[in-house]
């Protein structure tokens, strides 16, 4: 019995018959036909090879055969038939499966069988399974890639271009399901109570119209929340452990994959010892309410608080009277309960003592100051004045254990970095002083908690100060700008202090990240005011008549064009003449007062922190003189030049400017050739609503 096999060959538009060679055979019989039973025989033809090459690409269904004959012409049984089928051009699905599930968003390839009676691929897609208005793509590869298929179930099936041109297909359909991705949850840390509101955040998802929260409180009921935007502001009005997911959702409103499920508590506030009064031999211990509480758990300890509490109660109130107390140390400490049964965490055990006469002053601590950083733990070294009748002192860093020492100073061991606080007080043979008033001090580079803006001109100044209040004076923020630019920073008397050019137009925005904390402020560019009023002295000089101090007055207004650059400008001064002239054998001596009044056309511009002026415009002088004992008045036409540069100081600025006034008298009496060059030092200031 021959074996068969089939291949086609789309190069030459034939069928390439082959079967397994026969042991002793000389010739091959082949039969093709046109029904399995071979009654229609379209081709009988023999061969000495276990081949044939078939020159037909039939549009029907057919069949072939084969047999062998050996040496002496005996003919073996004829193979089973074997059908050359015309739907063999459809190409067979590979991927996706059947059911897949992709990512909405991400790039889907459709991978078809590859066959060589195909010379065109043709791929159907379709949101519908009756492929109504399918989407259609083709192409000679058996391969294709789609990455903007929407959320849904989508069905896909083949059809092909055999090598002559006729179409085949389509062959069965598969589906496949385009879903959303599930959110990535930002994590949220644990939160006190009386916090307004926790914001949850999530990552972007393709092809997400809106999403969904699920949030459950202590594992009760679930409440579902929509939101929007990828954050969700989320209120906590009780304290307990909440647990949510978010799920993306489509503009169709089916919701995709859900997140893992996040976790974060909302605690109770740590109520604050507030301190301890005495009635007799008991005290009134007392603390901050805590927002929720129902109740306070109180315990009073001796010695440092280690062991078994000496006792305890559970009130209502925000104060506890304890039982008898004897001479000696205790410390005590609260904490805050709500309904719910949910507990704060315990206040710092706080020490106090009952039984010691106070007989001496409170020591003052010299150092370190209020607020004063170090670098490091090693650099803390403590200070105080001598309390007259000590013999020695206690003293108590981060209301930890009491140290004794003999006298100042002392370094304290095992800082770490942050902030801390230290109080010490006087020991001596009749008692023991008040505690002094704690010094608050920081270890390290202390945490950015507030950063405060303030624009001078084109100045940008940035101070930062911590959670206490305290200016962090070593730093290194980074600040830029979203369009303008800024110049180098420099660390100026506790302020970052840069120079700011703004855009061309619109306004800028100033972004500062120091370490975790970041800021952003809006700038925009200041406004020039319309009114500068300036006031000027300094001296006049001709090499003449005039060698004088003068005082001028000026008054501008910046036009509102190019950008209030322009400005006219009114000024008036004053300076003093004296000259002597031969007449004869007699000598002539004149004096006057010289009152110029100018007004001029002048441009300001501004450069960084200073400002550039000029102004040239006619004039008027008017003066009263007196020449050889006889007064007189005049005026004259004149002209007047200023050119100056000023810099920023207080609401102001301080200009010297350079500036020269002419003018020339003719009277019946004399002529004077009135001014010269003067230079000038004088204050401006900008009014009338500048920014």
């Amino acid at each position: 019995m021959v074996a068969l096999s089939v291949a086609a060959w789309a190069q030459s538009a034939r069928i390439v018959l082959r079967w397994k060679e026969v042991p002793g055979a000389k010739a091959y019989e082949l039969q093709i036909a046109k029904d399995p039973s071979f009654v229609e025989v379209v081709l009988q033809t023999q061969t000495k090879t276990p081949g044939y090459r078939w020159e037909e690409l039939p549009a029907a269904t057919h069949w072939y055969r084969v047999r062998s004959f050996d040496a002496e012409g005996r003919p073996s049984e004829w193979s089973p038939a074997q059908a050359i089928a015309v739907d063999s051009a459809v190409p067979a699905l590979l991927q996706p499966d059947e059911g897949a599930v992709v990512t909405c968003g991400g790039a889907v390839t459709f991978e078809l069988g590859a066959n060589a009676l195909v010379k065109e691929y043709v791929l159907e897609l379709s949101a519908t399974q009756d492929f109504a208005r399918p989407r259609v793509l083709s192409g000679a590869t058996p391969a294709f890639t789609v990455s903007d298929l929407s959320p849904g179930t989508w069905w896909w099936r083949a059809k092909a271009v055999d090598v002559k041109g006729r179409a085949a297909g389509p062959g069965p359909a598969r589906s496949v399901q385009v879903r959303l991705a599930a959110p990535k949850p930002r994590p949220v840390g644990d939160v006190v109570l009386g916090t307004q509101q926790v914001t949850l955040g999530w990552g972007q998802v393709a092809c997400a119209a809106r999403w969904v929260v699920e949030a459950t409180h202590d594992g009760k009921e679930r409440v579902s929340i929509p939101s929007t935007q990828p954050t969700l502001a989320f209120k906590t009005g009780t304290a307990g452990e909440y647990r949510w997911k978010v799920a993306a959702v489509d503009g169709a409103g089916r919701t995709g994959e859900f997140s893992a499920e996040q976790t974060f508590r909302v605690r109770l506030a740590t109520p604050q010892a507030r301190g301890e009064s005495w009635s007799g031999r008991v005290a009134d211990l007392s603390w901050s309410p805590v927002p929720s509480a129902t109740a306070y758990r109180v315990e009073l300890s001796s010695g440092e608080g280690t062991g078994t509490p000496r006792s305890s109660a559970v009130v209502g109130v925000t104060t506890w009277r304890t039982p008898e107390l004897s001479p000696g140390r205790y410390t005590w400490q609260v904490t805050a309960k709500d309904a719910q049964g949910h507990t704060s965490a315990a206040s710092a055990p706080r020490p106090f003592e009952r039984g010691l006469p106070v007989v001496l002053p409170a020591p003052v601590l010299e150092a370190p100051r209020e607020g004063q950083v170090f670098e490091g733990a090693v650099d803390v070294e403590l200070s105080w004045g001598a309390v007259p009748g000590a013999l020695r002192y206690e003293v108590q860093v981060d209301e930890a254990k009491v140290t004794e020492v003999g006298s100042p100073p002392f370094r304290p061991e095992a800082l770490a970095e942050g902030a801390h606080q230290v109080k010490l007080r006087a020991l001596g043979g009749d008692g023991v002083s008040p505690w002094s008033a704690p010094r608050h001090f920081h270890v390290g580079l202390p945490e950015v908690a507030r950063a405060d803006l303030s624009l001078v001109g084109l100045e940008v100044r940035v101070t930062l100060r911590d959670s206490a209040g305290h200016l962090i004076e070593r730093a290194e923020p980074k600040l830029r700008v979203s369009s303008g630019q800024l110049g180098p920073v420099e660390a100026r008397s506790g302020q970052w202090v840069a120079q700011w050019t703004p855009p061309a137009e619109g306004d800028d925005t100033l972004s500062l990240e120091e370490h975790a904390f970041r800021a952003e402020w809006p700038l925009r560019p200041p406004q020039p005011a319309p009114l500068v009023v300036g006031a000027f002295a300094g001296g006049l000089f001709s090499g003449g008549a005039v060698a004088s101090p003068t005082g001028v007055v000026s008054v501008a207004w910046k036009l509102p064009v190019l950008k209030r650059r322009l400005a006219l400008e009114l000024r008036g001064g004053f300076y003093a003449t004296s000259s002597q002239v031969p007449v004869g054998p007699l000598t002539v001596a004149g004096s006057g007062w010289l009152f110029p009044l100018a007004l001029m056309v002048g441009w300001h511009q501004p450069v960084g922190a200073y400002v550039l002026r000029g102004a040239l415009g006619p004039g008027l002088q008017l003066g009263t003189f007196v020449v050889d004992g006889a007064r007189s008045t005049a005026a004259a036409p004149g002209l007047e030049l200023v050119a100056g540069v000023g810099r920023r100081l207080g609401p102001g600025r301080v200009e010297v400017e350079l500036g020269y006034a002419w003018a020339r008298f003719e009277t019946a009496t004399f002529r004077l050739n009135a001014g010269g060059v003067g230079i000038r030092v004088g204050y401006a200031v900008d009014l009338l609503g500048g920014r």
